[in-house]
């Protein structure tokens, strides 16, 4: 496995290990400059065992272009964009799970209970993200809060708000517990997803003020992110945040964005799920 050796390096040494103590117990001193100069490891188990030690994530060890990885990355890139054709002919052609390893079947699941989302195939999905639940590793956090912030989305869509208000805490605090592990590095684009999601909850009930805060505490992480589906949702929630609050034109602005942004990404099924909105405000738009 292709591992980024000079990550793993920077790491020991910032927490004024040796290759020795960082090493004992879990394997010989020498596996470790290997690691270090050739960046490549073939124990799944090992591996995880030393990002323990790290205090790091096994997603910031593993590198993108490690082959069981690359193509799984490509889903989650056109996934990202709203490129459902094309994330589902890769999964499909070029992503055999029987060849992955353990570690890479839960992305897997991950991505696949995505694609049944967008198809509305919501129980296929929950059955994906149980699969996910039950191989993900305590080290993958990011997936860990993906899997969470993915269920929510199943379960909002299927308009059961007690499960997705469920889902929804527990995904909160993970994140809360993630952002306080040091040299924990999080996917902000899942950041926003989650507290979108909170914003979105908050707004069934009513409670504007909460829902409020929530969107604030999305956006702060949505200037560090290029434009992906999830910003895409953060507009059509902030819409109609601004919609209750009597806001017209604030929402009209939030919704707007929303249609652009999709009409940017080129997802047809997100905008036509926008374009209600910009009726109700008789907002004109081209197809």
């Amino acid at each position: 496995m292709i591992i980024k050796g000079e990550i793993l390096k920077h790491q020991r040494e910032s927490m004024g290990l040796s290759q020795r103590s960082l090493a004992d117990g879990i394997c010989h001193q020498s596996l470790i400059s290997r690691m270090e100069s050739e960046s490549h490891i073939t124990s799944m188990v090992i591996l995880q065992e030393l990002c323990h030690r790290l205090q790091i994530d096994l997603d910031q060890i593993v590198s993108l272009e490690e082959p069981n990885y690359l193509n799984l990355n490509a889903v989650r890139s056109a996934l990202n964009v709203g490129n459902y054709g094309i994330a589902r002919q890769l999964l499909k052609k070029q992503c055999n799970i029987k060849h992955l390893p353990d570690e890479a079947k839960p992305l897997f699941h991950t991505l696949h209970a995505q694609l049944d989302l967008s198809a509305r195939n919501f129980f296929g999905a929950l059955n994906d993200l149980q699969s996910a639940s039950v191989a993900v590793t305590p080290l993958q956090r990011n997936l860990i809060l993906e899997i969470e912030m993915v269920t929510t989305e199943v379960w909002l869509k299927l308009k059961d708000c007690d499960k997705a208000r469920y889902s929804n805490s527990i995904a909160l605090k993970k994140l809360r517990n993630f952002q306080g592990i040091k040299h924990s590095v999080l996917d902000n684009n899942i950041i926003v997803g989650i507290y979108r999601q909170s914003a979105q909850l908050e707004l069934e009930q009513k409670s504007l003020v909460v829902a409020e805060k929530f969107l604030r505490q999305a956006r702060e992480y949505a200037s560090k992110v290029t434009l992906t589906a999830e910003l895409v949702r953060l507009n059509l929630v902030e819409g109609r945040l601004k919609k209750l609050q009597n806001e017209k034109r604030e929402s009209c602005k939030a919704y707007i964005r929303a249609y652009t942004g999709a009409e940017q990404l080129g997802d047809t099924v997100m905008m036509d799920d926008i374009k209600p909105f910009l009726a109700e405000h008789k907002i004109d738009y081209f197809d």
